[in-house]
């Protein structure tokens, strides 16, 4: 095997390796960016979608941030505790929603986040970012 096959069977693994070394430092980076606030990542991110989605469906807020309902059902009681969110029962389906409290916090959360992820991107040009987005799209 010449050194180029060996480099080019090792790249996906390298490249894995700096998706997940990336991740993980940002997530690191976020979580205590958060933790003043008395959020974690994840409960940001549970707000966040409700606030993009307004009122929804509970299942509809696990499938988009890629919960177990055991795991949206865990979340979802923490912040129903805290006063974040509601949680009606429409027929079968629980629907959520912010509460005032849960709509200050994330719109005083957002700030913090987005300059965090400004900062990461900042060495990209726009069409840098663009083909980023669309590489990741097609990753399976």
């Amino acid at each position: 095997m010449s050194e180029l096959d060996a480099a080019l069977e090792q790249l996906p693994i390298r490249i894995w390796r700096r998706l997940v070394r990336t991740t993980q430092s940002k997530t690191q980076q976020v979580e205590a960016a958060l933790l003043p606030l008395g959020l974690t990542m994840t409960e940001f991110d549970l707000l966040a979608v409700l606030r993009s989605l307004g009122a929804a469906p509970q299942q509809e807020v696990a499938r988009s941030l890629l919960f177990t309902e055991a795991n949206m059902s865990y979340h979802a009681k923490r912040l129903l505790a805290r006063g974040l969110v509601t949680r009606e029962v429409a027929g079968k389906r629980k629907v959520m929603s912010l509460t005032e409290a849960g709509r200050e916090l994330v719109e005083q959360a957002l700030p913090v986040v987005i300059a965090i992820h400004e900062e990461q991107f900042s060495d990209l040009s726009a069409d840098e970012l663009f083909t980023l987005r669309s590489l990741l799209r097609r990753l399976k």
